[in-house]
């Protein structure tokens, strides 16, 4: 009788435990100084996409954390945002020049702001698009947005602007505005489509975060925050009222916000300190989240040891 009780125990426990839901966990991953500062998921291909800020490179990183080169192109010096669109398997790559690629130059460094796209599955390459060429000055492509009809939007972290390529292929100035230049540093960096018509766009060296209209980009409104997220570096919208920061600097946290306003203002609901340094990118993965600890602190101060390890945390 025992024995019996025993036995049925186990199985109970089993079963129970075949019936538990799986948890995501953090994806910890190694690469020789790659220095991602974004990346992407294809759920049609159940793979990450990473940049690389030092090689210039694209990776595959699968939820084992195994990390294998994808896409190697000499136009490319630093990749900074990446966006995969699996409906036209179509990846898209900023690029530009901080100073910090195996193929910086002076022709290109503070200057550099392109996209390029690729086959997401074969790594082809589709198509190059110059966008600092479309005005004078500085300039840093740093990321992009899709909306629903396939038009995609470029922040630019140096120059006071976001660029649009239309489903033509044409690239053009979509949005200028002095408030989104304040002084030295990184300026406009995160971007995110809403589907009612408009564009979230963060703000790094301000902490601040602006509503764009689509149809007038002339409308411009800042969102009315708690506190200024200074060190807001990629945003990813979770659905029409919940928004992720990826806030870096003295912060080095997640920040989850709220608005029920049409993003007239939002709150904060939710932070999570960064387990290693300098988040820079959320993504979804079916219900979970991933926010990339870049370590890019490390690159950019001369006197720390560079490293290559980093994280996908889970938020």
């Amino acid at each position: 009788m025992i024995r019996h009780t025993l036995l049925a125990s186990v199985a109970t426990a089993v079963l129970l435990t075949l019936a538990a839901p799986a948890f995501a966990q953090d994806i910890a991953f190694s690469s020789d100084q790659s220095y991602p500062e974004s990346f992407t998921y294809s759920a049609k291909q159940d793979i990450f996409l990473l940049g690389s800020v030092t090689q210039g490179l694209v990776a595959k990183l699968d939820k084992a954390g195994t990390y294998t080169s994808f896409i190697s192109d000499n136009r490319l010096v630093s990749t900074v945002g990446l966006l995969v669109d699996d409906a036209t398997n179509t990846l898209w790559v900023t690029n530009s020049d901080p100073g910090a690629g195996a193929r910086t130059a002076a022709t290109t460094q503070g200057t550099l702001a392109a996209i390029a796209t690729y086959d997401a599955t074969t790594g082809a390459p589709k198509a190059y698009y110059d966008l600092g060429g479309l005005s004078e000055g500085t300039h840093f492509a740093n990321d992009i947005a899709l909306d629903s009809a396939g038009n995609a939007y470029v922040t630019d972290s140096f120059a006071p602007v976001i660029y649009k390529i239309d489903t033509n292929g044409k690239a053009s100035i979509f949005a200028q505005s002095p408030l989104f230049l304040a002084g030295d540093g990184f300026n406009l960096n995160g971007i995110a489509w809403h589907q009612d018509g408009y564009l979230l766009v963060s703000k790094y060296n301000s902490g601040d975060l602006f509503k764009v209209s689509i149809t007038d980009p002339t409308d411009i409104q800042p969102v009315k925050l708690p506190e200024a997220l200074v060190g807001a570096d990629g945003i990813h919208l979770i659905d029409a009222e919940h928004l992720l920061v990826a806030q870096n600097l003295a912060a080095n946290r997640t920040v989850e916000l709220i608005s029920t306003d049409g993003w007239q203002s939002a709150t904060i609901t939710r932070e999570e300190a960064s387990e290693l340094s300098m988040p820079t990118a959320a993504v979804s993965v079916g219900d979970d989240v991933y926010v990339l600890n870049s370590r890019l602190d490390t690159l950019f101060d001369p006197n720390a040891a560079k490293v290559g390890d980093y994280l996908l945390q889970q938020f």
